[in-house]
């Protein structure tokens, strides 16, 4: 009996051995664990297929512009530089009439002032300084805006119709008119809408008129309506118009996959690596059973913090930081990529709290984007608001809008060099309107300050030594020894 026991063990330990090595190359290949969490890419945003969709923007502007309003929420600088262009202008302004021969004869001059403050009045109901920087935002951000105007006898608004519903149909006086799609509404959506969709909606639907609806579809709004956008290749571009700072969405892109991997990167900077050795023999086997050995190694996995990584093999022993990982290349590619994004947008980082430090480069920087938008927005408001004014002025004189190229940054300026011109002629109103004043204060503070408070009986400025020389006489205090230019200058008058 003593003598089977050893070959007993020795049958055991050969039909066991194959088991007790699989399972400890399996435990080997599963003892790695990363206890922290995963830090997935940026949404998925693919930048090559952004760069194909703009290149065809007939048929990719409206989810262009949903990408844009997407990230507009998402990325601090995108919207800054959105909001930054949207707001730059003052959108300033006066009126003026359009006369045949002003120089011979003006007309009724009493009807001219009473057509000024009537045109003053429709020029504030339609709000302009209150409207436009809004829809200069939403240009920016979807590349065109689609408007309705709302009006009653006292005040008028503008209804915002979706871009996705809507395409730009022709160009009337440097007017947009637009065509909206009344298949894409419903008996309940239409609610939503101005009685004249609501009217379409009912004759399509009620098979009347289908020759209005081109191409079975389309209806052709009324003046009513208006699109604003400064892409000029709307009409060839199948009525659809790329947000004008689209080709920064892709460096955009850039950056927030760049924010996903320095995130990536201070998960590496906290973790650590703790390594237990297991005992093994002279001939490299474990001497622990693997029971024991996941026992100790489970122990350890539940104490290890959040970002430790557990491994148990027959090494020695060694803890390991990933301290500094890869962190200064994407550190360097998120720099690289936000000053990519301002040189794409066309804008000075300097304008937002930059690491630049040349004043100059900052002023021409703003020279240059307030000279784009001088000449691509103000025209096309100026083109909408005198459509306005001469549809309200036809059987009496016609009056134009006229929108002054003054930015929140050179108003001084600007205020400085209109009152210079006053000395030559130049225009009262402008100066007013430098100052801030629309039309509708200009026809009504002025006058009621004068006539009504006769505030200049009550507001006179005080005399100084600059302006008194003894009891009566204006000047300066004459001098107990004046100089002999002075005595010349006397004896001659």
């Amino acid at each position: 009996m003593v003598q089977n026991k050893p070959n007993t063990y020795n049958r055991k330990k050969k039909s066991t051995a194959p088991n007790s090595n699989q399972q400890h190359q399996h435990f080997a290949s599963t003892s790695a664990t990363f206890t922290g969490q995963a830090v997935s890419s940026s949404k998925g945003i693919d930048e090559a297929r952004l760069k194909s969709m703009l290149q065809e923007p007939s048929k990719n502007a409206t989810n262009v512009a949903g990408l844009s309003r997407s990230m507009k929420q998402v990325n601090g600088m995108y919207k800054r530089i959105i909001k930054y262009m949207s707001t730059l202008l003052t959108f300033d302004h006066t009126i003026y009439p359009v006369m045949q021969n002003p120089l011979q004869d003006v007309g009724d001059v009493a009807m001219l002032q009473q057509a000024f403050a009537q045109t003053a009045i429709l020029v504030d109901k339609l709000n302009p300084k209150f409207n436009l920087p809004l829809f200069t935002e939403k240009i920016f951000t979807n590349g065109v805006t689609y408007q309705y105007k709302i009006e009653d006898s006292k005040s008028t608004v503008y209804m915002d119709i979706p871009a996705i519903l809507c395409r730009v149909a022709y160009l009337e006086e440097g007017v947009y008119r637009f065509q909206f799609d009344i298949t894409k509404l419903t008996e309940a959506t239409m609610l939503n809408y101005p009685k004249e969709f609501q009217s379409a909606y009912a004759t399509f639907k009620g098979g009347g008129n289908k020759e209005q609806f081109l191409e079975g579809k389309w209806y052709q709004v009324s003046d009513k309506g208006v699109a604003f956008t400064i892409d000029p290749e709307v009409l060839q571009q199948a009525g659809q118009a790329l947000p004008p700072l689209a080709n920064a969405l892709i460096d955009a892109i850039k950056i927030e996959n760049a924010k996903d991997s320095m995130e990536s990167a201070s998960k590496l900077d906290t973790s650590k690596i703790i390594h237990s050795k297991v005992p093994i023999d002279e001939k490299g086997r474990p001497t622990m059973e693997l029971p024991v050995v996941m026992e100790y190694h489970l122990a350890l996995k539940r104490n290890l913090p959040e970002g430790a990584v557990a491994i148990t093999n027959p090494f020695e022993t060694k803890a390991s930081t990933l301290n500094g990982t890869g962190k200064d290349g994407k550190f360097a590619l998120l720099d690289k990529t936000v000053d990519t994004l301002y040189d794409g947008a066309g804008i000075s980082k300097l304008l937002f709290a930059g690491d630049g430090t040349s004043s100059q480069a900052l002023e021409r920087s703003l020279e240059v984007d307030a000279m784009w938008l001088f000449s691509t927005l103000l025209p096309m408001y100026a083109n909408y608001y005198n459509y306005e004014l001469k549809k309200a002025g036809k059987k009496t004189v016609i009056w134009k809008a006229k929108f002054l190229n003054m930015t929140h940054m050179n108003k001084k300026e600007a205020i400085a060099t209109a009152k210079d011109q006053l000395t030559f002629g130049g225009s009262r109103l402008e100066y007013l309107a430098y100052c801030g004043m629309t039309p509708i204060e200009v026809a009504n503070m002025l006058v009621f300050e004068q006539r009504v408070l006769t505030i200049d009986d009550y507001m006179v400025a005080k005399q100084t030594s600059n302006t008194l020389s003894g009891e009566e006489e204006a000047g300066a205090p004459k001098s107990d020894n004046p100089t002999d230019t002075t005595t010349r200058i006397k004896d001659s008058q």
